[in-house]
């Protein structure tokens, strides 16, 4: 069982600069806890859904980029790793989920700790060559890459 047998994708992610509040709108809108942080092709952070509660919390309405709140260094796994040392990654290093990278370093996916619940619990089959496990996203919410209005369904 691999990675890219499992992962979701295509992958929800923002930029640097994405306003934290249009990040929370991307998670509400496609469902999701976690965001990579892309910048120039490459994962340089994560945002949970939990960072950004807090972020609210402490920063209210103020603009704040999700480069303020992100966690970095990101976490990555290879597309070609066992869907077990993913597993094992997650448990160790207490985290929620892992951006999937293939041989170019390209985020290709996500695993998070419930798509291993899921596999495990035989709640989930490997993914079909050419079949999303997500409803694609429109091109202008895959990735937010500026403030508020860019996240709006």
């Amino acid at each position: 069982m691999l990675v890219r047998d499992y992962m979701n994708q295509p992958v929800v992610s923002v930029g640097p600069d994405t306003e934290f509040h249009a990040a929370f709108d991307l998670m509400r809108h496609h469902r999701i806890h976690h965001l990579p942080v892309v910048e120039a092709g490459r994962v340089v952070g994560i945002v949970a859904e939990r960072d950004l509660l807090l972020a609210a919390a402490n920063f209210g309405p103020a603009l704040v980029p999700v480069v303020e709140i992100m966690r970095a260094p990101v976490v990555c796994i290879s597309d070609r790793s066992a869907l077990s040392s993913a597993a094992r990654v997650l448990v160790e290093k207490h985290i929620g989920s892992l951006p999937v990278l293939n041989a170019r370093k390209e985020l290709v996916g996500i695993i998070t700790e419930t798509d291993v619940f899921k596999v495990m619990a035989g709640m989930a089959r490997p993914r079909k060559p050419g079949i999303s496990r997500r409803a694609a996203p429109s091109a202008a919410t895959a990735t937010a890459r500026g403030r508020r209005e860019s996240a709006q369904p």
